[in-house]
């Protein structure tokens, strides 16, 4: 299994970012994690100037060179076809994790450290999985996390790029741990699952729209001019899950055995709950199928009232459930 790579950024210099490492790597290692830290983006090494002996050797052709000592060493290497993370990496691939300070443009995910002195405004370059800060009203769809709250940020760690897997030592069906959508040159590429055994899957996801009183009580009543608006969106949530692996890049074309579609109204709060479950036996979840139709059902819905409110509100699309696998059965706490 590779190692998982994670950026630490933030917009500028000076705010925290080795101090927050130099607290949290210790409470990986308490964890049984082995991590291995690094500087990125640097121009150049202050030890490998012309003229150093590190610098002759590698002007003599040594892939590698470096310094020892009693207790320790220092390896400088050169990675002329790839970038450095990527040639670090191949080196540390007995470790599980490798923090990485600065560079915003790398293709890993990455954690913002967003400081009040400085400006509550982030950056989000691509890959931002979560935001560390002391800013009270950033209103970000990513998890935020106090930037003070380094246990948090362990947990944060642990759940997002190890939790799912029963063994570290197994590579499992997220392969998580390497943003397996992406190649070690930063393309993107679809994950080859033709080595994985077909097995029984299963993901069921919901979401919500928000509609006007009266909206409501026409599409329950059937009212609505385009017709009625539960059968067409349950024919659209069909035809979204077949077309998934057409509309999302990553996703592969899948043979689904069997979809499943439930509304319900809840009138104290004037919207319609949708949900998707979605079945197959193949090598790969169903969980962006069943996602996607939650999506296109609510977008049906929208459609077919726009005329007479066009207040209505999409939200709360999210996963439930799902199950087959290697990773194992997984159901959300709160649904």
């Amino acid at each position: 299994m590779k190692p998982v790579i994670i950026n630490f950024v933030a917009a500028q210099s000076e705010t925290g970012k080795t101090t927050i490492l130099e607290k949290l790597i210790p409470e990986l290692k308490n964890r049984g994690l082995r991590v291995a830290a690094l500087k990125g983006n640097l121009r150049h090494y202050d030890i490998d100037t012309p003229g150093k002996d590190s610098w002759r050797f590698a002007r003599a052709g040594a892939e590698i060179t470096g310094l020892t000592t009693p207790e320790g060493y220092l390896l400088i290497g050169f990675a002329r076809q790839e970038n450095g993370t990527a040639a670090a990496a191949r080196l540390l691939q007995d470790f599980d994790l490798i923090l990485i300070e600065g560079n915003k443009k790398s293709p890993y995910p990455k954690i913002e450290v967003v400081r009040s002195d400085i400006n509550c405004e982030p950056l989000l370059p691509s890959h931002t999985v979560a935001i560390l800060s002391d800013c009270n009203d950033l209103q970000i769809d990513l998890p935020i996390l106090k930037i003070d709250d380094i246990d948090a940020l362990a947990d944060f760690i642990e759940q997002r790029f190890f939790g799912s897997y029963p063994d570290r030592d197994t590579e499992t069906e997220n392969e998580q741990t390497e943003f397996t959508h992406f190649d070690r040159n930063g393309r993107p590429r679809m994950v080859d699952v033709s080595n994985k055994d077909a097995t029984l899957r299963e993901a069921y996801a919901r979401g919500e729209i928000v509609v006007n009183p009266s909206t409501l009580s026409r599409i329950t009543a059937g009212e609505i001019t385009k017709g009625n608006v539960f059968s067409v969106a349950q024919v659209a949530a069909i035809m979204a899950v077949k077309e998934t692996g057409h509309l999302i890049p990553m996703a592969h074309p899948l043979g689904v055995s069997g979809v499943e579609i439930d509304f319900q109204t809840v009138e104290e709060e004037n919207k319609i709950e949708i949900g998707v479950r979605v079945k197959l036996t193949g090598q790969t979840g169903v969980e962006m199928e069943a996602l996607t139709g939650v999506s296109v059902a609510a977008l049906t819905i929208y459609d077919m009232c726009k005329a007479i409110d066009k207040n209505m509100i999409i939200q709360n699309i999210r996963l439930i459930e799902k199950k087959g696998g290697r990773s194992g059965h997984y159901r959300r706490e709160q649904i």
